[in-house]
């Protein structure tokens, strides 16, 4: 199908972006009383694949810089100088502060590669000048559920545990109960044998806690759930009604007394800073493992320790 745009202001420019990514239509002309502009775009960010700049070459003039060149956050003196010049503003790590956003006459949008944006971006002044400003929800979500699930698999089955013991030679094989019908069994099956001692638990047989069901936790559920786990999860904000089957929606406290793990995946608010406190830790079962894959002012650090100490949970020790 062709089609043709008459007019080039907002609504004219999204159409044309419509159309240009669905292999269905073909752009046939745009047609306006002036030619259509070029939006300059800032850009301090990776943009990912490149291909993507590369298809809106014609509509945005991207101008890379700062961060995305070398890894250095442009300083705070250039990006006030630089801002207003441009369009379109693609920032990651910039502190987008008010004396930022006044100096930029020409900025409309901010898009900033980041789940959270308050800490960054001084949102009264841009909705003051009518700045819209996106942010990027979940773009960590991959990364943090990885490395939540690496943890729960190391924890359960010792993996660091035993990897120090042996590289400190803590534990090595000449001293042996093996009977001889096992000889290709190092260190023997009695109890107190590196066999018996560190071969930890089946994650299929725990159930895991998941603290906050938006984008980290649903993916984090999706992986546990692969692994065989049985998964209950806790949100005061979100609906459930759309959950994986695999997923059972409990109280704060029942979660608490029912996960082998928990793991915090919440966001920090006023609701959310010291969650969890000496209470909360007390009310988990003994010797269940707690991985905080979010922000530290959610826990009280001073009464986990304490827990730790006490042997009520689990540790890596």
């Amino acid at each position: 199908m062709k089609l043709g745009i008459f007019g080039y202001g907002n609504i004219g420019r999204g159409v044309e972006l419509a159309i240009r990514q669905n292999p269905d239509m073909e752009l046939f002309g745009v047609f306006t009383r002036r030619a259509p502009e070029t939006v300059k775009t800032l850009t301090g960010a990776p943009v990912y694949p490149a291909a993507d700049a590369a298809r809106f070459a014609e509509q945005i003039e991207f101008t890379y810089d700062g961060y995305y060149l070398d890894h250095e956050v442009m300083p705070h003196a250039e990006l006030i100088e630089k801002i207003k010049n441009y369009g379109i503003l693609i920032c990651e790590y910039d502190t987008i502060s008010k004396d930022v956003i006044d100096a930029a006459d020409k900025l409309r949008l901010i898009i900033c590669c980041r789940g959270g944006v308050k800490s960054v971006i001084d949102l009264e002044a841009a909705r003051g000048k009518g700045i819209v400003v996106c942010n990027n929800a979940g773009r960590n979500a991959g990364a943090v559920t990885d490395l939540t699930m690496g943890y729960i698999l190391d924890l359960a089955r010792n993996i660091t545990k035993t990897s120090n013991l042996i590289h400190t030679r803590q534990l090595v094989g000449e001293v042996s109960t093996k009977p001889g019908e096992y000889k290709d069994t190092v260190w023997g099956l009695n109890n107190t044998s590196p066999f018996i001692m560190y071969r930890g638990k089946s994650i299929n047989h725990m159930t895991l806690g998941i603290v906050g069901f938006g984008n980290t936790g649903r993916m984090l559920a999706a992986k546990a759930a692969a692994f065989g786990m049985r998964i209950v999860a806790y949100s005061p904000h979100l609906d459930f009604m759309n959950a994986p089957s695999s997923v059972t929606p409990v109280s704060f406290s029942e979660l608490l007394a029912r996960a082998d793990v928990v793991s915090v995946n919440c966001a920090l608010n006023a609701n959310t800073r010291v969650m969890f406190t000496k209470k909360e830790f007390l009310a988990m079962k003994d010797g269940a493992y707690f991985i905080n894959a979010a922000r530290g002012e959610i826990v009280v650090e001073e009464d986990l320790v304490a827990v730790l100490k006490s042997g009520h949970l689990a540790d890596r020790k």
